[in-house]
């Protein structure tokens, strides 16, 4: 069988033991019935009793892992599915790494180093005047996105990026 990976337990959801599966990739939630989790170089089998579409990913319970600190052992463990399974791929985080991000107050910032997920949203970080700046990836602040320029113009939250230059002073 051949598997793909689909992405990342990100944390636990309520007190029964759910937890919530960060997708990489679209899934046909009626064809899955087991997951693939990465595990002392395998990949170890687990097979569903219930799962919940959420947007950016899914709520899974699995069988016999019915209590949170159990499925804590889990999380951050990359997930992979038999590759029937997959429907479409999504947009992946590293995708952003090296556009150039450009305010509209500060100008260039500099090349996106890393992309953070917080479990809420995408978050980008650079080096801007030597200092590391962190800021969401949030539509409301993205002005236009050039994919071929690999450029981003961006409109930070006023203030924002004068806290990580003011830090370290």
């Amino acid at each position: 069988m051949e598997l793909s990976e689909a992405g990342y337990f990100s944390k636990t959801h309520g007190i029964k033991g759910a937890l919530i599966l960060k997708t990489y990739c679209e899934l046909d939630v009626e064809t899955l019935k087991a997951i693939f989790v990465e595990a002392n170089g395998g990949k170890a089998p687990y097979f569903i009793e219930e799962v919940k579409e959420i947007q950016g990913g899914l709520i899974l319970r699995l069988e016999g892992w019915d209590a949170v600190e159990k499925v804590k052992l889990l999380i951050n463990k990359k997930v992979f599915v038999a590759s029937e399974c997959v429907l479409a791929e999504e947009e992946s985080d590293s995708d952003w790494l090296g556009y150039e991000l450009i305010d509209h107050k500060a100008g260039s910032l500099g090349k996106v180093e890393n992309v953070l997920d917080n479990g809420v949203q995408l978050l980008l970080s650079l080096t801007y005047k030597g200092h590391e700046v962190i800021l969401p990836l949030v539509d409301d602040f993205i002005e236009k996105t050039d994919e071929e320029a690999r450029k981003i113009w961006y409109n930070a939250p006023e203030g924002l990026i004068d806290l990580y230059l003011e830090q370290g002073q």
